[in-house]
């Protein structure tokens, strides 16, 4: 059985984004993000980038990025990158419009 995790950030910017929190579990873990949380972007990014404590299994992991109080965009899904399966990434294909943007994540991982 796996064990989901999930997590919720609110963002600050003009085009930007964040993640961090509380976490729910023994093993995997947020370590680090990009943007962090809280800052203030002078562009739109590219991508969200979540660097986990192990490898979540991506068939049970999900990232999406909110405007403030509204519907979450259409992006394509995270994928984990092929050198480091620890890190998670959201490629953002739409520039941002300037506001506060909130970055939520669930990850599963194997039970043990």
């Amino acid at each position: 059985m796996g064990r989901w995790i999930r997590d919720r950030a609110v963002v600050v910017a003009t085009a930007v984004l964040a993640t961090a929190g509380i976490y729910v579990c023994a093993h995997l873990s947020l370590k680090e993000s990009y943007p962090k949380k809280g800052e203030t972007m002078s562009a739109s990014p590219e991508t969200v980038t979540l660097w986990f404590t192990e490898a979540p299994q991506m068939a049970g992991t999900s990232v999406r990025l909110l405007p403030k109080g509204d519907e979450p965009l259409d992006l394509k899904p995270a994928a984990a990158k092929e050198d480091d399966p620890s890190v998670v990434v959201l490629e953002v294909s739409e520039r941002l419009a300037n506001g506060d943007y909130e970055v939520m994540w669930r990850a599963m991982i194997s039970g043990g």
